[in-house]
């Protein structure tokens, strides 16, 4: 294995920046793709934390809209009934709360994966490192 250098790391590591900055996650695949109309040769380090942290900008955008879409779908069920006027609120303000929660989360995995990154060490974010490493292998 090569010595890794640190602007390698530090690219790797703003590759999960895109839970903070929502541009940001598109870095990894436009790194992977012009690497790979460039035949650039890129370290398996690299190639690992791309795929993760598109993985995962993929898991974090998509998963807040899709909460979204089943809360907005019970509520208009509930909305038919009349009894359930205080629960619609009730689920609302529950809502916010879970997605807040989320957004929390998605900061702290993102601090693991970036601090992790810049020391050169693989990041393991169970279900999203498995489906990489069935990728790359």
């Amino acid at each position: 294995m090569s010595k890794l250098n640190f602007t390698e790391k530090l690219l790797c590591a703003l590759c999960y920046m895109g839970s903070f900055v929502s541009i940001v996650a598109w870095f990894p695949l436009l790194w992977l793709v012009i690497s790979n109309l460039r035949k650039v040769y890129i370290k398996e380090f690299v190639r690992y934390h791309c795929y993760q942290a598109i993985l995962f900008n993929m898991l974090a955008y998509f998963l807040p809209d899709l909460f979204n879409l089943l809360t907005s779908f019970i509520c208009n069920l509930l909305s038919l009934m009349v009894i359930f006027d205080g629960t619609i609120a009730m689920i609302g303000s529950l809502k916010a709360w879970i997605l807040t929660t989320y957004h929390l989360l998605l900061q702290f995995i993102s601090a693991y994966a970036i601090i992790w990154t810049l020391r050169g060490k693989y990041t393991y974010l169970p279900p999203i490192s498995q489906a990489v490493n069935s990728i790359l292998r």
